[in-house]
């Protein structure tokens, strides 16, 4: 793999941050947003559901692709191309809109182009940082990155719900805004950002897959996120019905937007916690945290319909889920070999987004079914069965004897 200049690496990684930070206040205010559209165009839990599967989709059926791509191709320029389509399909968008001529089925097809493109865009990401950051710096970069990323989600959450309430359009205008500034600073990032040409093309698809499945560890926390991912997207997909007014919540678009704010600032404490709890617990403690916090958060509107209650346990469920992302990123790049850490961070992220892409329609179709309230406690209940694997896997002996696997034999 090319490593970039000494003198170029500080302004590389001000590109990266700038280009990540951008790219979570437009998705996030989507994903807050186009459900909420929707629910306005129809009260079926699963038509509404769809636009939210639609955004985690890609995860499931286009991120090893896109894993393959950023090994194969210039890391910069995929990131240029994916952050020029999706403003193109939000520019298209924000059209349709102030013509009013945009259906909800219409909102899940730019959903899903916005979820391809952030395929490429959270993998290129993870395979760049690596390359401008020496490997004792690993943590504290990915540490900023989570950081920053919880602190925009946070401020296209509240943001986002004051936006929404004054329609689609100006929403679409934000996210069009947040994607030009990403390209903007990608003119900065320079290059060239290829991984080794030879050995990046072979076993294109599989490579990480093989890779995690020759480590053990990583493997379970894969898993493990993909069925706590599930849950979460049922969970989300079904809240605008539950929290929204009619709905037994009785919440305004804006006071949508502050509750689910309310896991974003866990997720700032989680972030400053993360280093602490990793120096005086052990790395092991970041995943089981997260695990505790998360099956509390899915099962409280199942027991309430407080929204002082919701938040607190919303707050509490986002104090982990940084600590999470800081230790597994970490060990991604600090274990796989440079010419496959593309694929290995899609090959993560499929098994672990995957499952937030289908909870959204499992989670539909129990709501349908039994009523939200199956929805959050089967998530609760679900999530805490993961202590299981989590006890006997993710030990700290496993954490401590875990080592690079030889890149020809994967």
């Amino acid at each position: 793999m090319t490593m970039a200049p000494l003198r170029t690496r500080r302004r590389a990684f001000g590109a990266i941050w700038v280009v990540s930070a951008s790219s979570y206040v437009a998705i996030w205010a989507l994903r807050l947003a186009l459900p909420l559209f929707a629910a306005q165009q129809t009260a079926s839990p699963l038509l509404v559901a769809l636009v939210t599967f639609a955004f985690n989709a890609p995860w499931l059926g286009f991120s090893l692709v896109a894993g393959a791509l950023v090994d194969c191709l210039d890391r910069a320029r995929l990131l240029q191309f994916a952050a020029a389509v999706q403003g193109l399909v939000l520019a298209a968008a924000l059209g349709l809109a102030l013509a009013d001529a945009i259906p909800s089925v219409l909102l899940a097809v730019v959903a899903l182009v916005l979820g391809v493109g952030e395929t490429v865009v959270e993998t290129a990401v993870a395979a760049l940082v690596p390359q401008v950051v020496a490997h004792d710096e690993l943590d504290r970069a990915n540490t900023r990155l989570t950081g920053t990323q919880n602190l925009m989600e946070l401020a296209a959450l509240v943001l986002g719900g004051l936006v929404a309430s004054l329609g689609l359009a100006p929403t679409l205008a934000v996210a069009l805004g947040c994607h030009a500034l990403a390209l903007l600073a990608l003119t900065q990032l320079g290059g060239p950002y290829r991984a080794s040409g030879s050995t990046a093309r072979r076993g294109a698809l599989s490579g990480g897959l093989r890779f995690l499945a020759r480590q053990r560890v990583l493997l379970t926390i894969s898993l493990m996120a993909a069925v706590i991912n599930g849950c979460w997207g049922a969970w989300l997909a079904v809240l605008p019905t539950y929290a929204v007014a009619p709905g037994p919540m009785g919440l305004s678009e804006p006071a949508y937007g502050l509750l689910l704010a309310a896991g974003s600032v866990g997720g700032m404490l989680g972030v400053l916690l993360a280093g602490p709890v990793m120096r005086r617990l052990g790395r092991r403690w970041t995943i089981g945290i997260n695990i505790v916090g998360n099956a509390v958060m899915f099962a409280a509107p199942a027991l309430t319909t407080n929204l002082w209650l919701v938040g607190v346990a919303s707050l509490v469920g986002g104090v982990g889920g940084p600590m999470w992302a800081i230790s597994a990123a970490t060990l991604q790049q600090r274990l796989a070999p440079a010419e496959l850490l593309g694929r290995v961070s899609a090959a993560a992220r499929f098994l672990g987004y995957g499952g937030l892409a289908l909870g959204p329609l499992v989670g539909g179709l129990l709501a349908q079914q039994l009523g939200v309230g199956a929805v959050f406690l089967g998530s609760g209940l679900l999530t805490a069965l993961m202590l299981i694997p989590y006890a006997i896997v993710v030990t700290e002996r496993a954490m401590a004897q875990m080592s690079p696997a030889d890149p020809v034999a994967v």
